[in-house]
């Protein structure tokens, strides 16, 4: 049954016809509150719907945020590590010369290019501990590997 307006009915029924009024205006009232209730059984699931929606996008939001912070902290570490390389290489670099020129001296200068090529192996071994420390941070405190969008 449609919808009616209360303009349909008269203000002032004849008596004859209240009967049949009061029934019209009856059956017009329980066709209205089914609708209501149709509607309203239709928003409480939007509502619903809506909830859970937004349940989701807040746990998305913490998921994104946990991603950005640990994509954060592993371009912090790749630089440090970046940066650990190059001294190990520059060092590296050194050692090398340092036994190049030792293979052409003799004597003092022996002994004075020895005394370097152990400063360049200390230097070798505070970047080696460097390049350990940076490892052990990239671990987590159960022991696992940071993960990066299901990548190690």
């Amino acid at each position: 049954m449609p919808l009616r307006s209360a303009s349909d009915f008269p203000a002032s029924p004849d008596p004859e016809s209240l009967e049949g009024t009061y029934q019209e205006c009856r059956a017009a009232l329980v066709s209205a509150n089914r609708s209501r209730g149709a509607l309203k059984a239709e928003s409480d699931r939007r509502g619903v719907v809506i909830a859970e929606l937004r349940r989701e996008l807040v746990e998305l939001e913490g998921d994104l945020a946990d991603v950005a912070r640990t994509k954060a902290r592993l371009h912090a570490l790749n630089a440090k590590l970046g940066s650990v390389i190059r001294e190990l290489e520059d060092t590296g670099d050194a050692m090398v010369g340092l036994i190049d020129e030792s293979e052409r001296q003799n004597g003092f200068w022996l002994v004075k290019i020895f005394r370097r090529l152990i400063e360049q192996a200390t230097r070798w071994r505070t970047v080696k501990a460097k390049a350990a420390a940076l490892a052990a941070e990239a671990y987590k405190e159960d022991g696992k590997p940071d993960q990066i969008d299901g990548q190690p």
